[in-house]
């Protein structure tokens, strides 16, 4: 049997591991208690997209139908749900077979590798679905599911989810999905929870994680409302009771978007040879030499609204850059004029999948990961 040393003591493997789990759920404990704590200390609480819209009902339009309103979903209520159930079944080898089903309102996947079977509801779908839409169900108090099979905009159709194909898939329980632990503090499902939805999830009596408000809204990145909210009603100075990203500098805003699309502190996903990387902007954008040197001046708001839908109009992105960059009149070689398909190429780290790399330079034909040294 394996052993640990902790505290100047030898113990088992299992009772390490006993020790661990029940400090890391500690910690957690902690960190919620601090947090609502804290917020009931300012007799602050979230209001809702509803709320917001009541004054500010065009930017709760143009949000509504953006991504960041769809990245979390129950499954069966997803914008694209009709897709999610495919006419035939599907397998993943060696010999197990998938059939979706949508039955009383809900998504459910059975699954038989010939013998024996199981159906799983499919609870969540994770993703707007602009290049995917990934689900996760629970499975007890410990254990959230991600589900085998994404849905693809690009194809249009269900394939494995990114990464899964390299787990083994020698038993039912193995190749209906990956299990995540629901709260553990390092890769617990929690985390994706509190980047897809607004407001801090509830942790219920029985372990059940339940967000406040699916997708990521007003209240995402300005934080709780209720003392704005307030203000605004009685007629009373309100702009300073609530949070806006927009008086941010550049870097702090780098951070703050970050805090979900990766931190250009995070050091493991910062390694540039992993294509994977490219889909965290924050942490790419840091090192272009365009936001290096614009003192303060490019950000992530520069180039994306925050309250519309992701603009896929390369020539008004091209306009962003030559409001600094107006003195440029080269081509390429094809004589198409077009800033962002050279200097921010698009990177495929696996079929259906293609992300914009944010790291602005100059890049040779054969490697859209790096640019060339200048």
């Amino acid at each position: 049997m394996s052993h640990k040393l902790l505290g100047g003591r030898f113990i088992g493997q299992a009772s390490y591991l006993i020790i661990v789990l029940l400090r890391e759920a500690a910690v957690l404990w902690l960190a919620l208690t601090i947090s609502k704590v804290a917020l009931n200390a300012q007799n602050i609480s979230y209001v809702g997209a509803e709320a917001c819209g009541k004054c500010h009902a065009a930017q709760l339009a143009t949000q509504s139908a953006s991504a960041h309103a769809h990245a979390l979903s129950p499954a069966a209520r997803h914008p694209l749900a009709a897709h999610f159930v495919p006419a035939t079944e599907l397998l993943r080898p060696p010999r197990f077979h998938f059939q979706f089903r949508s039955r009383g309102g809900e998504l459910r996947v059975a699954v038989s590798d010939g013998r024996d079977s199981m159906e799983l509801p499919i609870e969540w779908a994770f993703g707007a679905g602009d290049q995917a839409v990934t689900f996760v169900s629970r499975v007890d108090a410990d254990w959230y599911l991600e589900h085998y099979f994404t849905y693809y905009s690009s194809l249009g159709a269900l394939a494995p989810t990114p990464g899964h194909e390299g787990y083994r898939s020698n038993t039912l329980e193995l190749a209906r999905g990956v299990l995540y632990r629901s709260v553990d503090p390092a890769s617990g499902i929690l985390k994706c929870f509190r980047c897809h939805c607004t407001g801090p999830p509830v942790i219920a009596s029985d372990r059940e994680i339940r967000p406040a408000e699916v997708g990521v809204r007003c209240e995402g990145c300005h934080g709780p409302g209720s003392r704005h909210v307030e203000a605004a009603s009685a007629g009373r100075a309100s702009q300073s009771l609530i949070q806006n990203p927009g008086r941010l500098s550049a870097s702090e805003i780098n951070l703050f978007c970050g805090g979900c699309h990766r931190s250009p502190e995070e050091g493991p996903l910062s390694n540039t040879a992993k294509a994977w990387n490219v889909r965290h902007q924050p942490i790419s954008l840091s090192r272009s030499g365009c936001f290096l040197k614009s003192q303060e001046k490019l950000s992530c708001l520069t180039c994306h609204d925050p309250h519309a839908k992701l603009n896929r109009d390369s020539a008004s992105y091209d306009r962003k850059c030559a409001s600094c960059h107006g003195a440029v009149r080269h081509h390429s070689a094809g004589e198409v004029a077009n800033c962002i398909s050279c200097h921010m190429p698009q990177v495929s780290p696996q079929p259906h999948l293609a992300f914009t790399n944010h790291w602005i330079g100059v890049y040779s034909e054969d490697n859209a990961l790096v640019p060339r040294p200048q």
